[in-house]
């Protein structure tokens, strides 16, 4: 008996715990923009997070610290969160054998690949505002990267193999610095990964990036092969060389909450007791708005209003991302099932030969009552991220512009007064999370 008491205790000691951080409390301080509760709400519940998921505390930390215009620590945060989790994703490869005897929470959480791959997007967006655009290109290109040695590792490839706005943005940061030969490459592969985002996501293919690609085709030498590329698309593209007289604003709008997951449990009354299995599954939130405009305002107080475009659904990203890897999710969930039933029966066994079979039935059943128990799903996951992300891109004449964002309220929400340039690139930002 005292070896089937040792293995429930080691069971049960062993297993891990979801964090329990008060994330409905953190979202009415947000909606009612009060970033100096939330930040301390934050310094001060990290022990909330359980020590297997400081990563999710840090990436918070990040997002918080983003959308309260603390930049300065934005970038802090997302750069620790990026080196920890590319340090988790390494040793995960090779290690997380405990898992399989007890649940996946007993292990440090290394974030989705969606996940580690937007802490470089936001990382991106974060030096954007702060005007440091050299370091939000080497962001954008770590995140494809990443993504790529992701996918080397599945025998199954996941249908986010790249992040298409990532490219995108690429694209714009090189175009910014006149490297047009790279702009030309980075248009293109965003073009194909909008393809492949219209087929996994329903997400249509920005028209702006048709624009874009033709238009930088020219200084790159590439002016035949853009045409046939971009065939499809029938609207005036205005050429390099009349751009360079003109400014452009690109803007970006975060909306909408991403996805929790939660618990999907089945247990199976077998001969001598339950068994479970239980994976995880993503609940998304109903987005209040889908639709969202940039409107510039000269000096004269003319306006020009320019629709946005779904560039990056993240909610759907994550659901299909999980969906790509259920098979494996799956495979390990059985055979940790399995591995505990083992457990059990040899501990069972044990017993039933020093104390006769009516104490190893008791043993059996009570093992497997204690696996049953401890078989929970992995439900950690970013929840400060937005569900989805507009874009927009206009060429305007060089001047002041106030900026505001029209969506599906009647009144236009002012953003900022932007100057723009001759040939230069003014980013305005819209946060819509809350």
């Amino acid at each position: 008996m005292k070896r089937l008491v040792f293995f429930l205790i080691l069971l049960i000691s062993a297993t891990g715990c979801a964090p329990t951080f008060d994330y409905a409390n953190l979202d009415r301080l947000l909606q009612a923009g009060d970033c100096v509760g939330t930040q301390e709400m934050l310094k001060t519940r990290q022990k909330d997070y359980g020590s297997h998921a400081q990563l999710l505390y840090h990436l918070d930390c990040a997002m918080i610290h983003y959308q309260c215009g603390d930049l300065v620590k934005a970038a802090a945060e997302l750069n620790e969160a990026d080196e920890m989790a590319q340090r988790l994703w390494t040793k995960s490869i090779s290690a997380g054998a405990a898992s399989f005897l007890v649940n996946d929470l007993i292990v440090d959480y290394p974030g989705e690949d969606f996940e580690r791959a937007l802490i470089n997007l936001f990382s991106a967006f974060t030096y954007i505002r702060q005007g440091s655009y050299e370091n939000a290109l080497v962001e954008c290109r770590k995140l494809n990267t990443l993504l790529t040695e992701y996918n080397t590792q599945y025998e199954t490839k996941n249908v986010y193999k790249e992040d298409a706005l990532g490219r995108y943005i690429s694209g714009i940061l090189s175009e910014m610095d006149g490297e047009y030969s790279d702009a030309y490459i980075y248009y293109y592969e965003a073009l194909k990964a909008y393809r492949d985002y219209n087929t996994a996501y329903g997400t249509p293919t920005p028209p702006s990036l048709y624009e874009d690609l033709v238009r930088v085709a020219g200084p790159a030498d590439r002016l035949k092969e853009a045409r046939e590329i971009a065939t499809s698309y029938t609207g005036k593209v205005p050429t390099a060389k009349k751009t360079r007289s003109m400014g452009r604003i690109v803007y970006i709008h975060i909306n909408g909450k991403a996805p929790k997951k939660i618990e999907n449990k089945f247990t199976h009354m077998g001969p001598t007791g339950p068994i479970s299995i239980a994976f995880p599954q993503y609940v998304t939130f109903p987005v209040g708005c889908s639709d969202s405009s940039l409107v510039l305002s000269d000096e004269s107080g003319q306006k020009i209003t320019t629709q946005a475009t779904l560039a990056e659904d993240i909610s759907r990203i994550a659901v299909k991302n999980l969906n790509d890897r259920k098979a494996r999710i799956w495979a390990k969930t059985i055979t940790r099932a399995v591995a505990k039933q083992v457990a059990v029966h040899a501990a069972a066994k044990a017993v039933e030969k020093e104390q006769g079979e009516f104490a190893g039935l008791l043993a059996q059943i009570a093992g497997q009552v204690a696996a049953s128990a401890t078989e929970t799903a992995d439900t950690r996951c970013w929840r400060t991220l937005p569900g989805e992300i507009y874009i927009a891109s206009r060429f305007v004449k060089p001047g002041e512009y106030s900026a505001s964002a029209a969506t599906c309220a009647e009144t236009d929400t002012y953003l900022e007064t932007v100057h723009v340039k001759a040939g230069q690139t003014v980013f305005v930002f819209n946060n819509t999370i809350y």
